[in-house]
């Protein structure tokens, strides 16, 4: 508001009412501003003008306690830890976008009896990602998506979240109905996000914590996680159609009673990229002491694909943090088959540390026949002459018999690499990969023709029997046909992300 004062229209008397006048209209102006910037937890405020202008960006924080739609023809931007909550339910349209705030750790947690109905497509995929300008972008910029349930898991009904320092409810997850539906999350990206707080206390890019089978995931891609890629604490949620692409910790970690399934599902590494706790591809445990605590980890993984760092013979420069194509530990009991593990230092372990001096451990369920790992492909997993490995050396020798066996029908392949049985495998986007390495570029993971990967899967298992599992030929995530094409995006550092529904 502008107000023009011309010289000695008035007397004295007259100028000073009028100025006090005039400071009164501003003075009230200016609360009215400030009010109206500090009431509402969704202000059309841009804090990085990279970020699209300020009519495009809604800001939100705190809690979200009535049902609620995020639209395509806005931006959204996550500061600190938003919690959906009083059963509440988020509704994101298709194309919408994202972002997660870097200076607050910006995080979205779907609470107990809450839902997200995230449904993109093909052409329209949901994106989440860092609100750092395009160029800038790397993994941890912020938290990541929490999905809490009232599934079963071993450790109680109202158990905290890693990575949420909140004492209330909202941060609880846990219960008794197994098919408890939190919602919908379809042709979803999720990048940049992942933050290792402490020890046992990360964000993840996405993280179930006793999510139920009446929800439903598939197609959703991880981009650059700065911690886990996926983590699935207990629950019964069944998934399909994963990506896990460069992820600095695991890529699918699973705990505390987790007993879905998951079909189609791909991690690729970056040889450069592992974390200080060891890396792997898959990880997982009952609880951390390793008891015999119930619901059992006991998931079931089929048409997996494991890209480890090692791409070729001789390949130099690969991160001493990298681990394992698999670790099951801490007496879990989960089952795989028709996979592919590629390029690890290591192939399969199985960890019978914990617990100490136990009878009930990762490696007695395999011999016992609780876990199961089968009709699978190890190639190039054997840099330290490890591709069959046990921390228990009595039992090395039965482990090996029984995962080499005609029964369990897996083919291990020291000397051969994704190359032989996937079609261009390790691909990467240009601030990943350097011109002169060739590497540079989209990857293509469907099955090569004519390889072990194209044929030979086989689903007479009783645990693949349950209707979930679509059956396949291919061995592996992908066959003939590219499920990634049209929404998945290998090179979102270029993607500038500053117009609402922009989001290829």
């Amino acid at each position: 508001m502008y107000i023009f004062l011309c010289q000695n229209p008035f007397d004295k008397k007259q100028q000073k009412q009028l100025h006090m006048k005039n400071q009164l209209v501003l003075f009230v102006s200016s609360l009215m501003l400030l009010f109206a910037s500090c009431t509402s937890k969704s202000d059309n405020i841009d804090v990085n003008p990279d970020n699209g202008t300020d009519a495009d960006v809604v800001v939100v924080e705190g809690d979200i306690t009535a049902s609620t739609t995020w639209s395509a023809s806005k931006i959204y931007l996550l500061k600190r830890n938003v919690f959906v909550t009083n059963n509440a339910v988020l509704t994101i349209e298709p194309g919408t976008l994202i972002k997660g705030d870097k200076a607050t750790k910006g995080s979205l947690v779907i609470t107990r009896g809450a839902k997200i109905m995230a449904a993109g497509t093909t052409e329209k995929p949901i994106v989440f990602t860092s609100n750092i300008a395009a160029g800038g972008r790397s993994q941890g910029d912020w938290g990541g998506i929490i999905l809490l349930g009232k599934a079963p898991n071993n450790l109680g009904t109202a158990v905290a979240i890693e990575g949420v320092s909140d004492a209330t409810d909202k941060a609880k997850h846990g219960g008794t109905d197994a098919n408890d539906n939190s919602g919908v999350m379809q042709y979803v990206r999720i990048e940049y996000a992942g933050i290792p707080l402490g020890p046992d206390n990360e964000i993840n890019a996405l993280t179930f914590g006793s999510v139920g089978a009446g929800t439903t995931i598939d197609h959703i891609q991880v981009y650059r996680s700065g911690d886990d890629a996926f983590e699935w604490f207990g629950g019964t949620v069944n998934v399909k159609y994963l990506l896990a692409i460069n992820t600095w910790d695991d890529d699918f970690d699973v705990d505390n009673g987790f007993s879905g399934k998951v079909q189609f599902a791909l991690a690729q590494r970056l040889a450069s990229t592992a974390d200080v706790s060891g890396s792997n591809g898959f990880e997982a445990d009952n609880n951390s002491k390793g008891t015999n605590d119930e619901p059992q980890t006991s998931a079931v993984f089929s048409n997996v694909t494991i890209l480890g760092p090692v791409d070729k013979a001789g390949a130099k420069n690969i991160n001493a943090n990298f681990q394992h194509a698999a670790q099951i530990r801490r007496n879990a009991s989960i089952s795989i088959f028709n996979s592919i593990f590629a390029g690890y230092t290591e192939g399969v372990y199985f960890d019978d540390a914990l617990p100490a001096g136990g009878t009930a451990n990762a490696s007695a369920n395999l011999l016992s026949g609780k876990s199961v790992v089968a009709n699978n492909l190890v190639v190039g997993c054997n840099g330290k002459a490890t591709q069959i490995k046990t921390s228990n050396a009595g039992v090395l020798a039965t482990v090996s018999a029984l995962l080499t066996g005609e029964l369990s029908s897996n083919s291990f392949a020291a000397d051969k690499y994704a190359s032989a049985l996937i079609t261009d495998p390790y691909k990467y986007s240009s601030d990943l990969a350097s011109a002169s390495s060739g590497n540079v570029g989209v990857p293509v993971f469907t099955a090569l023709p004519g390889s072990e990967a194209a044929s030979g899967a086989k689903f007479s298992d009783a645990k693949l029997a349950s209707g979930f599992d679509n059956t396949t030929t291919f061995r592996g995530a992908f066959g003939a046909t590219n499920w990634a094409n049209g929404w998945a995006h290998f090179d979102p550092q270029t993607l500038p992300y500053d117009k609402p529904g922009v989001v290829k």
